[in-house]
């Protein structure tokens, strides 16, 4: 064998030695790290992908006096469940948000009447509270926008519902008529009239 050609067959054993230090061999704990960094990346990659294609109304949500907004995404392998999940995700946005509202409207009615520390006047204040809670968040709301994407092999889906801020106050006003302890507070009358004239501001469309 000439030198040339013992030169080329080291130089070829030396580069499949190398290879095969630098790969891992399967099931090794090296193997395992560097098939869960490749998976970490994908999902960073299809993180970035999802960012970019946001819709604007999604990033930018309207700002209404009257009313309130939220958008939800969804993602899934079947079109009907990306769609749930977007919906849901939205309702949830949404009721925390009507939650606000009401729990405002709520304690503004109380420093109104000075009663704020009174703990009867607390229990029923926070019953009527749930009460709307739970009746607004399922009723009222509207979709206003609706896309849906492809992202690598699933479904993108983004919705955005829309909740008028009067309806929640209307039912607070007439549950707090109603109840015997908060509608016979002192001052009682002018913080209701008070909430009436916000929701007079903040009318159903």
């Amino acid at each position: 064998m000439s030198y040339s050609l013992k030169l080329i067959v080291l130089c070829g054993l030396g580069l499949l030695l190398f290879g095969c230090s630098t790969t891992p061999k399967v099931g090794t704990p090296e193997a395992t790290v560097k098939i869960q960094k490749k998976i970490a990346e994908k999902k960073i990659e299809a993180a970035e992908e999802i960012v970019k294609t946001i819709p604007e109304w999604c990033n930018e949500m309207p700002v209404s006096n009257v009313a309130l907004y939220a958008c939800g995404i969804g993602n899934s392998s079947d079109l009907n469940m990306a769609r749930n999940r977007a919906m849901l995700d939205a309702k949830r946005v949404l009721a925390d948000m009507v939650n606000s509202e009401i729990v405002s409207r709520m304690e503004d009615f109380l420093k109104s009447t000075g009663t704020g520390n009174n703990e009867q006047v607390k229990q029923a204040s926070e019953i009527i509270t749930k009460n709307i809670t739970a009746e607004a968040s399922l009723v009222g709301y509207r979709q206003t926008k609706a896309e849906t994407q492809n992202i690598e092999s699933k479904f993108q889906h983004y919705v955005l519902l829309e909740y008028p801020i009067g309806m929640a106050n209307k039912a607070l006003l007439a549950q707090i008529k109603e109840d015997e302890i908060l509608s016979t507070q002192t001052d009682a009358d002018k913080a209701m009239a008070e909430l009436e004239a916000e929701i007079e501001k903040r009318r159903n469309r």
